[in-house]
């Protein structure tokens, strides 16, 4: 059955002229509800659980193309690896926990303005951005403070 996170996405992407596949369905299935993303051979092996000849080349341009539509974002963790999401509605920035790999999505933007202004005084145009914040989640945090308080 599919979520109707995905239906919705289906639907957008299917105005934007994107095929649906058995392999693109499970791909996003995959990532439905894996909201701190998915490293690609884990999205690849829950894909196969749906579409057992998903191939990696395929899941990877699969990938490329709902990233280059909108409909997954490409999260940098901290530790150098990279995480695939559903992605959000609208212009959005990510919080990166960097101990559990959790990510939150913030909606409001106050970085635009700022990134104008400082492109503009070195000469350049600002076509757009992306900005990820990483620091540790509250769940984290809690852990790390009981830990030192039994030490």
């Amino acid at each position: 059955m599919h979520g109707s996170r995905t239906e919705t996405l289906w639907r957008r992407l299917a105005a934007d002229g994107v095929r649906r596949t058995p392999q693109r369905e499970a791909i996003l299935e995959a990532l439905d509800g894996a909201d701190g993303g998915l490293a690609m051979p884990t999205l690849l092996a829950r894909g196969r659980r749906r579409a057992p000849g998903l191939g990696e080349r395929t899941a990877e341009r699969t990938v490329a193309l709902l990233v280059d539509r909108g409909a997954v974002d490409v999260i940098a963790r901290p530790d150098g690896g990279t995480v695939y999401r559903l992605c959000g509605r609208g212009h959005h920035h990510h919080l990166v926990c960097g101990v559990c790999g959790a990510v939150a999505e913030l909606g409001d933007c106050g970085v635009a303005d700022w990134a104008v202004a400082q492109a503009e005084r070195r000469g350049f145009v600002v076509d757009g951005h992306e900005l990820t914040v990483h620091g540790t989640c509250a769940a984290c945090r809690a852990l790390t403070q009981a830990r030192a308080q039994a030490s």
